[in-house]
């Protein structure tokens, strides 16, 4: 049977903490009923947690591109500096 469009809807807003208290406990109720919407629910839970890891790796690799920038650069030593000082006191 084919999940429809409301259902992933639903699911999608309890997953992501966007569902009323009213939605949320028929969302827990139909998953405690229905194990194929419980291993689906599963599935996308598993789906955000890998794209929120990818995120945050693209992040920090971006943030230490410019760390490499702005410390390594000979035009950005003052600001280097001035940075560096706040940490030797």
């Amino acid at each position: 049977m084919k999940t429809s469009l409301d259902d992933l809807q639903l699911m999608e807003n309890c997953l992501l903490g966007r569902a009323s208290g009213e939605q949320r406990t028929l969302f827990e109720a139909r998953l405690l009923l229905d194990p194929v919407l419980r291993e689906d629910a599963h599935w996308q839970q598993q789906t955000y947690r890998i794209i929120r890891d990818y995120g945050r790796k693209q992040l920090r690799n971006e943030l230490e591109q410019v760390h490499q920038v702005l410390f390594t650069a000979p035009r950005h030593r003052a600001f280097r500096d001035k940075v560096l000082s706040f940490f030797g006191k």
